[in-house]
């Protein structure tokens, strides 16, 4: 098992205004957090490949080729590769936190330029946890969820066929992975590898959030155990 806390990250490059921080980079998948203060903003760009956002906290708006869309806590924005976007902080007295999710082997994939959906109003999926699952992306290269687990709720033990990875968006859990376990908050990437049994408990008085991304999308059954 591999953890890695936000304030020790890397700083992404050219990027230190915005205090961004790379938390996974390969060549499949990356995943970087950064902050937009009041009045900020990030000029408009491009990338070779689809980026999912998930705003974790503030408000902010979002510019897509010809389009602007106002995003707050809890929405999500999957965006195409190649769209020219931006984003602006138009607030002023709160930063705007965002999570992205680079999926570099996801270079040809087409339809409409964003995706844009709140977190909050989708149905949960069945799962055999019985717990909140709430699905962040989707695509044949990977899969990304968010689950809320309740004091005393827990997954079942589990093995998942690909890669995992965990990023604590609130609370503190117990992340069990092969032989290992260990406390972790909010703000932690863990990285579980491919067919090793893990798994998550809440032992706290608090909510637990946990991000999860399947890089790539299993194309087998997750195993109980």
């Amino acid at each position: 098992m591999t953890t890695l806390k936000l304030i020790n990250a890397p700083i992404f490059p050219g990027a230190e205004s915005l205090n961004a921080r790379s938390l996974h980079d390969s060549d499949s998948f990356g995943m970087v957090h950064f902050t937009i203060h009041p009045g900020g903003f990030i000029p408009q760009h491009n990338m070779p490949f689809e980026v999912c956002f998930l705003i974790l906290h503030g408000k902010g708006t979002l510019s897509l080729n010809d389009s602007s869309h106002d995003l707050t806590t809890d929405s999500i924005a999957v965006c195409l590769p190649e769209s020219r976007r931006s984003w602006r902080n138009p607030v002023s007295d709160e930063d705007l936190m965002i999570l992205a999710l680079k999926f570099k082997k996801n270079e040809e994939r087409i339809g409409v330029n964003v995706q844009i959906t709140k977190m909050s109003e989708q149905v949960p999926a069945q799962n055999p946890h019985k717990v909140d699952v709430r699905r962040v992306y989707e695509s044949e290269y990977a899969l990304s969820s968010v689950i809320t687990m309740l004091p005393g709720e827990k997954l079942i033990r589990h093995i998942t066929p690909v890669d995992v990875f965990f990023y604590v968006l609130e609370g503190t859990g117990i992340v069990e992975v092969g032989e290992e376990k260990e406390t972790v908050s909010a703000d932690t990437v863990i990285q579980s590898p491919r067919d090793i049994p893990h798994c998550w408990y809440n032992q706290s008085d608090s909510v637990l959030r946990v991000l999860v991304v399947k890089v790539p999308k299993p194309t087998s059954n997750t195993r109980l155990l």
